[in-house]
């Protein structure tokens, strides 16, 4: 059974990870010249859920065959 307190710590990671994720967004569009960063921007909570609570991947053996893949686009957004 998850705790109130352990909730909270599982909350407060989404909303770290997403708001890295928002701030990576910008320098990236940025630093390339061009982009829709506010389009990036928008799918951070959703994108902090799904990488720290339902996908598997090993950042240190990214070509782990039992590694997930996703393809997320917004279409034309950076």
């Amino acid at each position: 059974m998850t705790t109130t307190t352990e909730k909270n710590a599982q909350v407060q990671q989404w909303t770290d990870l997403a708001q890295q994720l928002r701030v990576d967004s910008i320098r990236s569009s940025t630093a390339a010249g061009s982009g829709h960063p506010t389009s990036s921007m928008s799918a951070a909570d959703l994108m902090s859920v799904l990488m720290l609570s339902y996908l598997h991947y090993d950042f240190d053996n990214p070509k782990n065959p039992n590694n997930d893949h996703l393809i997320f686009s917004k279409g034309h957004a950076s």
